[in-house]
């Protein structure tokens, strides 16, 4: 029976799981904000203000502090077994629920049978034994190594019914000691396979402690019929990262490991799809990829004998800029698809009051979540003028750039035409043709009537179906040339 949690014990920012009732029990994963004396403040991880908007900010709200218990440290190669009861990750509710294994499957899976009936897939990490806090301690509990595993450092305290466990560790760290039969991790420098890291086992020890014979877990002899044994220099050798265990979506530019090849691939996240998954840029090569979120986990580097958590790649990285990864911009029907890059020129829609119909230049810098764009304007400012302005910006509002078309003869009245205007294409009517080549211009969505000359007009076009479609009521004389540079 799961007991009240004291809100005393509790710092600002510690994780936490809050339950509430969605169709059955659910618990959110959270983040302790304060409390007061009778309800506790927290924010949610994985639950928004506005449930139909990625964008909208985490929901906050009050809970009772009988409704809450720490975050389940996750439990280190724990398989699971027909018959047991779980508690498996609800993506569509974004909590973990309660349910029972009922069949496993091949590659760490399990089909899952859920209270209100419903049957479900699951993948391992979205999986895990039922468990009550009780006064202060899980039950059933969790093996020691792996409690002490999650919440070491170089001076740390496990509370539980009173007793505090001191854990020291020297100022100085030690250097890695790798013993024989310890599992670990190799990285290869070969060519095509830099970045990559193989699960091993430590054989023995070769020379001064600088180098090990090891055994792959996951790659075999030439002629496949024993695993394989190989001399490596200790700089080579890490232990195996502790488990992080990613129950949010991973983030645009995210730094991450990707199981590839029966290694860990290093790369970084460039689009974020639907159904958990990810295109993943390998950091060593050009190569991009599409894996499930089960296929990835968060980059940790060992520095100094401590595991540090990986920063996002930063967009300044020239490497960034000059790479050309093809994204892919969904669409609905069976519509071609254009491709994208990085760096690539595209057009804008705004649809803000009073600028509506216009269309700005700008330059594609990454692929967020749920068909939205980060997108860099080529001639628009921030407020104070200093720098570019950045935005994130609809798939839906974003084309290529129009094929420059030159138009030899006149615009005719009532001829749909794009206006160069306050630093973009406005979309409007020919209301009257004048002397010197110059136009008196309707723009209905503004209601406004301006006189531009000839050279600021360009033939209107339509973005359908993956086609551009020029917009003429009559067929004028046209030259067209290669796709324009906007």
């Amino acid at each position: 029976m799961q007991q009240k949690m004291s809100p005393e014990l509790l710092n600002k920012g510690a994780k936490i799981e809050v339950r509430m009732q969605n169709d059955g029990v659910i618990w959110y994963t959270a983040t302790f904000l304060r409390s007061s004396t009778t309800k506790i403040f927290v924010q949610f991880d994985t639950l928004r203000e506005t449930a139909e908007d990625p964008e909208s900010p985490l929901r906050r709200a009050y809970v009772s502090p009988g409704d809450i218990r720490p975050s389940q440290p996750p439990e280190i190669h724990r398989y699971l077994k027909v018959g047991e009861s779980v508690e498996g990750f609800c993506r569509e509710r974004m909590g973990w629920r309660r349910g029972k294994v009922v069949e496993i499957l091949e590659c760490s899976r399990y089909t899952v049978s859920f209270h209100e009936g419903s049957l479900a897939e699951m993948e391992q990490w979205e999986l895990r034994a039922v468990r009550e806090w009780i006064d202060g301690s899980w039950a059933p509990p969790f093996r020691l190594q792996q409690v002490l595993q999650q919440n070491k450092s170089s001076d740390s305290q496990v509370k539980s019914r009173g007793l505090v466990l001191k854990i020291k560790c020297s100022r100085k760290a030690p250097e890695a000691k790798f013993n024989e039969g310890m599992l670990v991790e190799v990285k290869s420098d070969e060519e095509g396979f830099r970045g990559s890291w193989f699960p091993a086992v430590i054989g023995k020890t070769l020379g001064n402690n600088s180098k090990f014979l090891v055994e792959y877990r996951t790659l075999k002899t030439e002629d496949k019929t024993e695993l394989l044994k190989e001399e490596v220099d200790v700089s080579c050798i890490r232990p195996c990262p502790p488990v992080i265990q990613q129950v949010k979506p991973f983030d645009f530019l995210e730094r991450v490991d990707a199981w590839y090849n029966d290694g860990w691939w290093e790369g970084y996240i460039v689009q974020v799809f639907n159904a958990c998954k990810y295109m993943v840029r390998f950091t060593n090569m050009e190569d991009e990829m599409v894996f499930e979120h089960c296929k990835l986990r968060p980059r940790q580097d060992w520095v100094d004998d401590k595991w540090l958590a990986a920063s996002k790649v930063n967009l300044a990285d020239e490497n960034l800029k000059s790479s050309k990864g093809k994204l892919k911009r969904k669409h609905s029907g069976n519509a071609s698809e254009p491709t994208f890059w990085n760096g690539m020129t595209v057009e804008v829609k705004s649809d803000e009051e009073g600028y509506q119909g216009s269309w700005y230049t700008a330059v594609l810098i990454g692929s967020l979540c749920n068909d939205t764009f980060l997108v860099e304007y080529k001639t628009l400012k921030t407020e104070d003028e200093t720098e570019l302005l950045r935005e994130k910006a609809f798939a839906s509002y974003i084309r290529p750039c129009p094929p420059e078309i030159t138009r030899v003869d006149r615009y005719k009245m009532l001829e749909k035409v794009d206006a160069w205007y306050n630093e973009g294409w406005w979309v409007g009517l020919i209301s009257k043709v004048l002397d010197d080549l110059k136009y008196s211009v309707y723009f209905w969505t503004t209601n406004e009537e301006i006189i531009l000359e000839h050279r600021s007009l360009r033939p209107h076009q339509e973005w359908v179906n993956g086609k551009w479609i020029v917009s003429f009521g009559e067929k004028p004389k046209l030259v067209v040339q290669e796709r324009r540079k906007c």
